[in-house]
């Protein structure tokens, strides 16, 4: 009996304590924006999203590090460009500071999303069009990227662009942009674990009142 006891004991101790480890939730962002030429977008970002091996290439002697694929349900409504739910990719270029490029110091550094997926480690720079914002995140932790919404609060402008010759067609300028965190639903796994490490151990207490009844 005392055996059975301690057993049940420890199958409980064990199933509790297995459900307090959660899987690792994504850290989701996400952003809506407008501009100045009637521009509306949203997207979400996954900061979670490991580093490319391969740079990010904006000139030939500028580069950055690029996250492929980090960006997902890219939607546009533009006079240049509509687009539903896309994959693109995000990036990071730690050597352009916001000063550097006409803008007040200590915005951040140059970020933002590239489209399509993979242009920008392409050295024939072949994207299509960048949204370009400042990423504020402190720059000694990249590539892991901040998931602070505020790291990434100040919008720079749409860069639009000829595939074929890298031409700049259109600069439009983001006017508006809103970025939270994104919410993700708990997972009810724990909740699951809890519900059988119950039955399991109710099944084994009315097994062991059963055999002590017998053995009486």
């Amino acid at each position: 009996m005392q055996k059975l006891s301690t057993a049940v004991a420890g199958v409980a101790f064990i199933v509790l304590g297995t459900i307090c480890v959660e899987p690792v939730q994504a850290a989701l962002i996400d952003f809506n924006f407008s501009t100045t030429n009637g521009a509306t977008g949203t997207f979400t970002l996954n900061t979670n999203t490991p580093p490319s091996p391969e740079p990010a290439i904006f000139r030939p002697d500028v580069t950055g590090v690029a996250y492929l694929g980090a960006v997902s349900n890219f939607s546009i409504s533009a006079p240049y460009v509509n687009l539903s739910n896309v994959t693109a990719d995000f990036d990071v270029v730690p050597s352009v500071s916001s000063d550097l490029i006409g803008f007040p110091m200590n915005l951040g550094v140059l970020s933002g999303v590239s489209y399509p997926p993979g242009c920008i480690t392409s050295s024939s720079l072949t994207c299509l069009f960048d949204v370009a914002l400042f990423y504020s995140g402190k720059q000694t932790e990249l590539p892991i990227l901040s998931e602070n919404p505020l790291s990434y609060s100040r919008g720079v402008g749409i860069d639009f662009f000829d595939p074929t010759t890298n031409e700049l067609l259109i600069r439009d300028n983001i006017t508006n942009l809103k970025v939270v965190s994104k919410q993700v639903p708990e997972s009810n796994s724990g909740l699951s674990i809890l519900v059988s490490a119950i039955g399991v151990v109710g099944l084994l207490i009315k097994r062991n009142l059963n055999t002590k009844r017998y053995a009486q």
